[in-house]
């Protein structure tokens, strides 16, 4: 199975009996889940959360890196923003 989600391609990989999802990157990297999943629709559902999540990390991490260069924030103020970032998009893979 494919999905497109916002013009990222995110593929549905078999694995015996299991299910992986694939990320096909703008720049021509794939990244590949480490989890297994029962169905394809789930590995394809999963595979959009990834991205989604990886969008607002990098999205906000650049938001607070500025706030922190200009001064807006402290670093501290910075780390623990990030910290808190990590803990909701799940991104402890």
């Amino acid at each position: 199975m494919v999905g497109d989600y916002y013009g990222i391609q995110i593929l549905s990989v078999a694995l015996s009996d299991r299910w992986k999802w694939q990320v096909i990157l703008p720049v021509g990297v794939s990244v590949t889940s480490i989890d297994n999943y029962d169905t394809p629709e789930q590995a394809l559902y999963h595979g959009r959360c990834w991205v989604s999540a990886e969008t607002a990390f990098y999205a906000l991490d650049h938001c607070l890196s500025e706030l922190c260069h200009k001064g807006s924030i402290h670093t501290l103020e910075y780390q623990s923003l990030i910290q808190s970032l990590l803990q909701i998009t799940q991104r402890c893979f």
